[in-house]
């Protein structure tokens, strides 16, 4: 299962639980309200998932359900105010921006660690660590910038370089941490850090970036590598 964790399969598994959200799915599989043995009626289709046909509800297992919810599924930690005296650190793992969806990971020495729900680890953690997982959501803050990762590729041109630093700095006004190009058979592939305030200046931000004329794609990267 873990293998299979994309967000297309965390949206299947949404709706095929009827949560809210993802992140209230994930809450709910790390405090054990939600019965996984049912994902064993499951078809995997390359790397997606298919839900089975529904099945009758039966109302015995609501009934159950309602017994074992507790105060702490509605416990939500708001995070990201510069006045705000919770000690968080945002994971290196997955580098989640504000307008990612996160949940809270309490450690022991390093306060309140947040990780993209979508992240390689939070399978594992959501498993095997549940009882320290929180519901976890970002304030409004334009004060702070978050360092995040670009992967571009496209057709290698004179100028491309500059029209791509024209389009974050001069454009967008955002903050260029590293620029690395590598070309190839006409073909250059770039890996750009730069610093957002969240996820939606870093998603206009790649939409005027693929709007140039040459370039195929551009994608988000979070992994260790960013940091």
């Amino acid at each position: 299962m873990v293998q299979h964790i994309n967000q297309h399969n965390i949206e299947e598994l949404v709706h095929f639980y009827k949560q809210p959200s993802s992140l209230d799915l994930l809450y709910k599989i790390a405090t054990k309200s939600i019965d996984l043995r049912e994902l064993k009626d499951f078809h995997v289709l390359g790397d997606k998932l298919e839900h089975p046909k529904p099945k009758p509800v039966v109302q015995e297992l609501a009934i159950d359900q309602q017994k074992n919810y507790t105060k702490k599924d509605s416990e939500l930690i708001i995070f990201g105010e510069s006045s705000d005296r919770i000690v968080y650190n945002l994971a290196k793992c997955c580098n989640p921006i504000p307008g990612d969806d996160v949940f809270g990971f309490v450690t022991t020495g390093k306060g309140l660690i947040i990780h993209r729900i979508s992240c390689p680890n939070a399978a594992q953690l959501m498993a095997s660590y549940g009882h320290r997982v929180v519901k976890t959501k970002w304030a409004k803050n334009k004060e702070i910038s978050f360092l995040t990762g670009l992967k571009i590729i496209g057709m290698d041109d004179v100028g491309v370089i500059n029209k791509i630093t024209n389009v974050i700095s001069g454009e967008m006004r955002v903050n260029i941490a590293a620029l690395t190009i590598e070309s190839a058979e006409g073909i250059f592939r770039g890996t750009i850090k730069v610093f957002v305030h969240d996820k939606e200046e870093l998603e206009e931000l790649v939409d005027r970036l693929k709007q140039l004329n040459g370039i195929q794609t551009v994608d988000r990267f979070d992994t260790e590598s960013v940091a």
